[in-house]
């Protein structure tokens, strides 16, 4: 019989820094390219190019209300409403109320008109802008509810909160 001979075990040394420094740069990379991808979703409605006549609805135009509002003043502008006016009051309590209240004679003409546009200068103070978008979007005790007829009774409630619902910071700066 053969006599098996004993191997002796050794430890095997593997050199593993190459991998590390692929694997750092690849990470270096990866990282540095996840920065410039964003996903998102932008809707866009394409024009639709037709020879049949336009609706009758799309000539008629709705009813807009705009406030702009700078250090000094107030201007409220209905666009298209049943009466178009365009007045200014000062900027301090009084005039807010003022502005309330032609807010409410616009809103009582035009119940369908839900949303205001808010314009304000870069020099405006925030506690000024709060107390003019307080005098827009919250109903007074004495104020009457401003509510459809058909209206369901989640807009009702709402009504019973606010003149203007839907109010949009319309403020951009392009420079």
């Amino acid at each position: 019989m053969k006599k098996k001979k004993k191997q002796k075990y050794r430890d095997i040394a593997l050199n593993i820094m190459p991998f590390i420094d692929v694997f750092s740069l690849l990470n270096t990379f990866l990282l540095m390219s996840a920065v410039f991808l964003s996903v998102g979703i932008i809707e866009v409605q394409i024009p639709f190019l037709s020879s049949a006549p336009p609706d009758k609805k799309q000539d008629d135009k709705s009813c807009s209300v705009k406030v702009d509002m700078s250090k000094d003043t107030l201007e409220v502008t209905a666009d298209f409403c049943s009466v178009e006016t365009t007045r200014k009051f000062k900027a301090d309590k009084g005039g807010a109320a003022d502005m309330h209240n032609h807010l409410v004679a616009i809103r009582r003409q035009n119940l369908d008109t839900d949303k205001l546009q808010f314009f304000s200068e870069d020099d405006v103070l925030w506690k000024d802008v709060a107390m003019v978008l307080d005098a827009i979007k919250l109903r007074g005790p004495k104020d009457p509810v401003l509510v459809k007829k058909d209206a369901s009774d989640a807009d009702k409630a709402v009504a019973t909160e606010s003149i203007f619902p839907k109010v949009v910071m319309a403020s951009v700066m392009l420079k």
